[in-house]
Formats: C-alpha cells, structure tokens, sequence
C-alpha cells in the first residue's frame, strides 16, 4: 500500500521524513533462490509513497552483520556484481507480461531494465531511466531510498490505480535472492508472479519532455589516408510524453563513433554473420519491435546494399577512393505505448540520406561518384495486445522503400502466446508474409509460420516445434533470416529438479530429437539427437554435460549453386562446461567440446578458458582465450564453368584452426566514473590439404585443381574509454579506438610472431570526445513558478 505525501522526501538514504513511520511495509519475503519458497534469512521492509511528480520507495535491509555486506563498484546497469542489491519491479498496466525494473546496489550503483513476458527471465539492461537513489550502511544492515519519476514509466489513465508489483532483495554472501511475493521456479516467467501495489490514486503526472543533446569530436586516421582527419558532429535526443501511456523517442543526427567495436569474424559460411545491436537507440525500449524476430536494427545506417558493387564499376585507370561502410542515418524515431485495455502500439521510423561512393581517375586525378545506397525509409508497426494469464496476440509490419530504384519491402504478420488458467501448458507462434515489389519487375511473395506447444511448467515439461519457411521467404530488407525453404520439426523433453538435494542445487535435463528438411519437395536435410545436463553445487560451482549425434544429411546451401546439393558426414559431438563461484576474487569458466566424422577422417576440438579476477571492490579484469581446430574438414571453394558449360564445383579439405585473447579491465574511479579496456585478437587460418569436384549426387571425386586458398586473417581492436556520468542522464566520455585488420594467403603458424606481423600493420586510429546533457522541461517550469 502506497500512501500520499504532501512533505518534500530528500533522497539520501537517511529515513527520517515522518512520511516513512505512517506507511505500512511489505514485509515477509521468501526465497527464490537456492531454497525456493523458504523464508529469507534476514528480515526486509519495504514502504511506498507518492506525490504528482513520482513513486518513493524506502527499504530496509536487517543484516546482522553489516561489515559482511558485499559492495562491488560497477558501471552503471551492471548485472552481475558482487554486492547485495534491492530490486523494485512495476507493471502499472498489471497485464502480467511487462515490468519496470530499478535496482540499487548495496555499493550505490543503479541498473535499471525492462523485463517482458516473451523474453520471460531476460533482463533488458540497455533500456535507460532518469531517476534518484541513495544506499548507505548501518549498523544494522542498509537502507536504499529511491524515486521513481512518472516520466520514468508509463501507466494507465484512470483515477486509482493498481499496479502489479514486486520487490527483489540478494544477500551476495549466500546467493540468496528473495522477494515480496512468492516467484515459484516451477512456473515460467517472473512478471506474472508479481503481488500488487495499491492506494495510488489522483496523480496528475507532471510534462514529461526531455532533451538531450550532444556534441562530439573526432580526430582520426586510416591507412588510406596520410593526414589525420578532424570532423565534429552535434545533435540531440528527444523524449516527449504523448500522454501517460505513449511516449516519443527521436534521435536527431545521431552520432555512434563510440559504439564499442564488433567482434568481427571470418566467414567461411555461405550465411551472413549476423552481429549483435550496440547502438544504445536501437537497444533501448525494443521490446516491442523485437516480436516475431523480423526487425534486425543492423539494417537501419547498416552497410549500403551496393558497397560491393562500386568495384565492378572502375574503368582501367579508375581507383575507389573513399566508400562509407555505413548509410547516414539523418533520423530514428519511436513511438510506443499501451492503453487502459492493454493494447500496446509501437511505432518505428528511420531514414538514412544517399550514400555515395568517390572514384578518382589516376590519370587525369578527375573525381566521380557512385550511389552505393540511396534514400531509404524503415518503418515497422506492431500492435500487442495483452491477455490474461501472461498471454499476447500480436500484428507486426516492416516496410522499407528506396527511392533511387523504387523498390519496396513488407512483411506482415502475426505472433501470438496462449496459456492455460494454471498457466502449466500453452502454444506460442509466428506467422509471416514477405512481399518485394520492384518498379519494372513483378513483385515476389513469400511466406512462413511457427509454432510450438507443450507442458511450460512443473519438473517435467515437454514440447513440439514444427517451423515453415516456402522458397521464396525473405524478410531481410529489414529482418535476418540465415535460410528458407525448410521444414523443421523437433520434439523436446525436460525433467528438472528445483530444489536442493545431497550436494546441489538444482538439476536441469533435456533431451530433443530434430527431424528437417526442404520445404519444397520435402527433400531431407537433416536429423539430430541433442542432450544436455546441467547442475549447481552448494558451492556453487555449475557444471554442465551434452552431446549430440547427426546422421548425414544433405546441405543445399554449402555449393553455392541452385539445385546442387553436398551430402554432409555425419558426426559424433560430446562437450560440458564449468562455472566456479563469482563471489571469490579468482573465478573461472571452461567450455571443452570434442567432435568426430568417419567420412573424411575429420576431428574437432574446442576449448574456452574465462578467469576472472578481482582484486578489490573497484578493479576487475576478465580474460578470455577460445580456440578451435578441425582436421580434413571439407567446404566450399570456387564454382565455374567448364570448356563444355557443365557447372563445376570445387570443394577441398581443410584444416582450420581459430584463436581468440580478449582482455577486459574495468576501474571504477568512483561509483559514477569509470576507466574501461577491451582487448581482441582474433586469428583464423585455413590450410587446405586436397581439393575435390562436387558430384551431381553430393558426393565428393578427387580433383587436379591446384589453386593456394590458404587463408591468415587477423582482426584486432582496443577499446578504451573514460565515462564520468556527471549528472542524472548526462555523460563525459573519452573513447580510444583501434582496429587492424589482416589477411594473407601465406600461413605463419607461430602465434607471436603472427601476433607482432598485426600490430605493427597499418591501423585505424580515432581519438574522440563526446559530451551529452540531460535537459528535463520540469525544471524550466519550476524555475518559472520561482518568478515573482
């Protein structure tokens, strides 16, 4: 229960407004983790009050012994730091899907997520709010007192509100995490098990408008170019408060130099790699666009579509002088909200300017340009609507147009959840139609659809997942979709223990058995058996087992030609991991797989060894070393045309081994300024041993092919930077940013000096300042009000 206060509260984490003796508190908190459903250890009181401009909570954590309290320092929305912490999670619209979640640390850190009813237990830390918090220790225990604004959330316009509610309380030293109401391990997701928060009432949420510009500094230098390049860039951010449920997002020339470095690979593959989102517009408040999986953001200021093509386009003196790897965004917007009945409405636009190629004639020194991308407008809309027992129906579109060749892109469709009242069974799905419509050719339609049922809850749970994708399916104007034309079908079966028993924690078994194949024609593609086990001792060291056994089967993708197939060996694969306790200052994971295919004699291995050190509450460092190696792995190498026109085909026998070093090091200066390194080098070479023509039937014939396709490549990066979060919602940062990248066709297999040959290659370097400020249009108001 929440109570009005008409008093100013200070948030400093001393409880001495009177406001806090007449609430009452939540109290009585049970154990999530490891004894789920026992009482917490130690006693908690949490107590609500609100007034117009936001909900204050103040909660007190007894401890008997304080100077036990673990305080890790950490960047602001860390998740994982050894320290206590307190969570308030809110779901003003209480549709049992959705929630606000805002967490103190015992060491003064905030992190602050979203958590929806589709990602179930996934934390989406890259959401951001502006709002207030103070934790202190006493001597008995510690005290956190927060504010949440209105403008930090969205709810419903209705005179009494009740939210769905809850509170989270870890006591680091035991792993034991606690909340307000009962989170039962044996029911899927958190939001839906949430208590309720009453007695809000008559709040009349202020303006919420916000801005936050930015102005940046570049100096740089690439191997093209011999002088250092200077460029600066400003522009702004912008939130607005449609009204207590809908909110505008907008990024008005957006700036993202410091986005930390993609772990760039080396594709073998006949796939694109698909890289993970970290520009923070694209991250924060996606929930909803993330539905069905049909919006990959990558493409929005991604690659030109023709960055390849202005190569084929030289004349024989021309050369490519400058060829942006990325479109020009201009603009981004958002606009996403739910209503009293809980439909949810979210809207996405983006646009990115030309993109234009420079070509320099070398005789004459003439410039000319080459569009590699022209205008492009991105939009998606979705409408969630939210159902009882943590159930959604949802209606999604994607359309992207161009307007240099008049072409367009949609995909529409519907995703949708249904669960039982006991919420122990449901079936969640996807359905999708892709059109393509080009401006002197006929358009292209494709479809695919997915759904999955089964037992969701209790020990012993169980499923079926059938999946769809015709021929001509592509959603990747502005979605990632690896393949089409399958047809898969896998049946999964789980038994897990939740509660303790002799010497562990929990215990988690699995095992599936997969059955694909070409959508047309049906044509078999592959079959697969997977298990895995996965178990936590009272120490709390994890430690997981799994294998998994493929027949052979046929790849329709692998020769690069229509109507070729490749009969791909069957395998054998056995491998487990390890985690030991993140509580002690030295910590280490293990990965280890081990894998073998009779046909061609091939073997693999893969190890990953990730030690973790602390040597005190402000300094971590992380290292990571991967490595794998395959002996006689066979894979695609050219096609061509022979002297008769029969399609040729060459595959060859490889061994390829990959290694990859990350270092990362985090200092906190303070619990608001911080100096962060990250290190990579990753190297892969492939040796190839015999060379081989592809049959018509998909196997392999010996071939006098004799070409060097030998590949070294290295990729290495530093990631330095400097963030002082000087004020709520406004950041100081210093970035350091270099990036080599090499590739050869001669093998140098001794590590250091293969590791000296890339450093000292030409590198790109770039040195930036970047400095944005929170501006919140209350407090103009405010200061107005001040005027006689």
């Amino acid at each position: 229960m929440a109570i009005s206060s008409t008093e100013s509260i200070k948030i400093d984490g001393i409880l001495d407004e009177t406001i806090w003796e007449a609430a009452p508190s939540a109290i009585d908190f049970i154990q999530q983790e490891p004894f789920n459903g026992r009482p917490s250890t130690f006693r908690s009181e949490v107590t609500f009050a609100y007034d117009n401009s936001g909900l204050y909570i103040a909660a007190i954590m007894y401890d008997p012994s304080p100077d036990s309290i673990l305080t890790q320092l950490g960047l602001r929305d860390s998740d994982n730091l050894n320290a206590d912490f307190f969570t308030i999670m809110l779901s003003p619209f209480d549709e049992g899907l959705n929630a606000f979640a805002f967490r103190v640390y015992a060491s003064d850190v905030q992190t602050d997520y979203k958590i929806s009813g589709e990602t179930d237990r996934h934390l989406d830390v890259s959401w951001d709010a502006v709002w207030k918090s103070k934790a202190k220790i006493t001597g008995s225990g510690w005290i956190v007192e927060m504010k949440i604004p209105y403008s930090a959330i969205r709810f419903p316009k209705t005179e009494v509100q009740t939210w769905g509610m809850n509170c989270q309380r870890d006591i680091r030293r035991y792993r034991e995490l606690t909340s307000w109401n009962f989170i039962d391990k044996k029911v899927q997701g958190i939001v839906n098990q949430e208590g309720l928060l009453k007695g809000i009432q008559g709040i009349k949420p202020p303006l919420r408008l916000s801005l936050t510009p930015y102005l940046s500094g570049y100096i740089e230098k690439n191997p093209d170019h011999d002088d250092w390049q200077f460029s600066y860039n400003y522009g702004a951010d912008l939130k607005y408060g449609i009204n207590q449920s809908f909110t505008l997002d907008m990024t008005l020339i957006p700036d993202f130099g410091q986005t930390p470095s993609d772990d760039k690979v080396y594709n073998f593959s006949p796939f694109e790699i698909r890289y993970s989102e970290k520009r923070q517009f694209f991250t924060e408040g996606t929930e909803m666009f993330d539905k069905g999986g049909i919006f990959y953001t990558r493409r929005v200021g991604g690659e030109p579509e023709d960055y390849d093509q202005v190569y084929d386009h030289l004349d024989s003196n021309e050369v490519v002088k400058e060829n942006p790897m990325n479109t020009r965004l201009i603009n981004a917007t958002k606009v996403s909200g739910r209503t009293n009945s809980g439909l949810g409405i979210a809207v996405f636009n983006g646009m990115s300017a030309n993109t234009w190629a420079k070509i320099e004639d070398t005789v004459t020194g003439e410039e000319r340009r080459f569009l590699t991308q022209g205008f492009t407008n991105y939009n998606m809309l979705v409408f969630d609507q939210a159902l009882k027992n943590n159930s959604y129906f949802s209606v999604l579109n994607t359309n992207l147009y161009r307007t240099d060749i008049g072409y367009s892109a949609n995909v529409s469709g519907i995703d949708f959840k249904f669960a039982n009242n006991n919420y122990t069974h449901s079936i969640v799905g996807n359905a999708f139609i892709s059109q393509k419509y080009y401006s002197h050719a006929n358009p292209d339609f494709g479809y695919a659809f997915e759904w999955e049922a089964g037992k969701i809850s209790g020990n012993f749970q169980y499923s079926y997942r059938m999946e769809v994708q015709n021929e001509t399916y592509d959603p990747n104007d502005m979605g990632f979709n690896s393949r089409n034309n399958r047809f898969e079908n896998e049946i999964s079966l789980e038994y897990n223990i939740y509660e303790p028993f002799g010497k562990v924690l929990d215990w988690f078994n699995k095992v599936s058995i997969e059955y694909n194949a070409q959508y047309k024609g049906l044509d078999y593609t592959s079959f697969i058996i997977e298990g895995s086990t996965r178990t936590t001792t009272r120490k709390y060291l994890t430690l997981s087992a799994f294998f998994e056994i493929k027949p052979d089967g046929c790849d329709y993708y692998e020769p690069r030609v229509d109507g070729w197939k490749y009969s791909n060996p069957g395998y054998i694969a056995v491998g487990g991991f390890t985690s030991s306790d993140y509580r002690k200052k030295l910590a280490l994971d293990t990965r280890v797989t081990l894998a073998y295919s009779s046909r061609y004699l091939t073997s693999y291995y893969e190890l990953e060894l990730k030690p973790r050190f602390r040597p005190n509450n402000r300094l971590l460092f992380i290292y990571m070393f991967y490595m794998d190696h395959v002996n006689n792995n066979p894979g695609y190498v050219l096609d061509s045309l022979n002297a008769s026109g029969e399609q040729v085909i060459i595959f060859g026998r490889r061994d390829v081994q990959t290694m990859t070093n990350v270092l990362e090091a985090n200092y906190m200066i303070r619990s608001n300024i911080s100096l962060n390194l990250r290190l990579r080098h990753y190297w892969v070479w492939a040796h190839y041993l015999s060379f081989y023509n592809l049959r018509p039937d998909g196997y392999l014939n010996p071939s006098d092919y004799s070409g060097n396709h030998d590949v070294d490549y290295n990729q290495f990066n530093i990631d330095l930077s400097f963030i002082w979060d000087f004020a709520p919602g406004s950041q100081l940062s210093f970035v350091w940013k270099n990036a080599i990248n090499t590739s050869d066709d001669i093998i140098d297999y001794h590590f250091f000096r293969n590791l000296g040959n890339t450093i000292t290659s030409p590198a790109t370097n770039s040195f930036s300042i970047r400095v944005l400020y929170y501006i919140d249009a209350m407090y103009f108001k405010k200061k107005k009000k001040r005027l006689p």
